[in-house]
């Protein structure tokens, strides 16, 4: 895998690793959206979007430039996600990437938009992010506003990770992610990122609604993570012009 997501600087993305659901206050969960994994570069109101591999889709999703509308500079990773009957589709997504003219890829965002699910940002405004803990990026994250752009959406988080992986679980989802609330961005750290499967043969007692991106409210879900102190300081969002960049590739694989 190669450094990818800041231009001319490069950043080796984390990725989850298999494991047991872990418990504890030291740990948040998310639900596991089964999408592509993406990191958006924003710099000087340009996006670029990038799979983990590096390959430059930006042109693949129109309908999130607008989030070079609201952060002029930023770098954030998250997943897109497309539906079909309201639950996520790898072949949905596998549609969208292997239609590398711009021009059919505007058609279909908008027959059927995906949807950018954000869980952490990496950078803001030249001002680098990676070694601050999880829970101050996170902090960071929520007061950005990004749910304010139409397909963008920060991922919720969790604080109940058993009720959540019953939830996921009812609703059909995949599974559940493990994170430590302390820790850095860091590549090498194995264990801070845990990927957890909802076990497929018992079912849950009393599941957490999980609300699914783009469909109806699945009803009350569990408190989201308070931040855990103050991120760094930032202007207001700048307004930046939307670019879109793209090339012909072959179809990068799902995370």
């Amino acid at each position: 895998m190669q450094d990818v997501g800041v231009r001319g600087a490069g950043i080796r993305p984390m990725q989850p690793v298999p494991g047991r659901l872990p418990v504890g206050p030291e740990w948040s969960y998310e639900v596991d959206w089964s999408g592509i994994r993406l990191l958006a570069d924003v710099e000087q109101g340009s996006l670029c979007l990038r799979t983990l591999e590096g390959d430059d889709v930006t042109a693949r999703f129109p309908e999130f430039a607008p989030l070079a509308d609201v952060v002029a500079d930023g770098l954030f990773d998250g997943e897109a996600v497309l539906l079909d009957a309201g639950q996520p589709s790898s072949l949905a997504l596998f549609d969208r990437l292997r239609r590398a003219d711009p021009r059919k890829a505007r058609t279909l965002a908008r027959a059927r938009p995906a949807i950018f699910m954000v869980y952490d940002v990496l950078r803001l405004y030249g001002v680098p992010l990676t070694a601050r803990p999880l829970d101050e990026r996170r902090a960071t994250l929520g007061r950005l506003s990004l749910d304010e752009v139409g397909r963008i959406q920060v991922s919720p988080v969790y604080d109940d990770g058993p009720a959540l992986l019953a939830g996921v679980r009812e609703q059909g989802l995949p599974g559940v992610m493990a994170r430590r609330r302390d820790t850095g961005y860091d590549a090498e750290a194995a264990g801070d990122w845990l990927r957890v499967v909802a076990p497929a043969d018992t079912l849950p007692t009393s599941p957490t609604a999980v609300d699914v991106p783009g469909g109806p409210p699945a009803g009350p879900a569990l408190s989201a993570l308070p931040p855990s102190g103050p991120g760094p300081d930032h202007p207001p969002s700048g307004r930046g012009r939307r670019t879109r960049h793209g090339r012909d590739e072959e179809p990068p694989g799902l995370w």
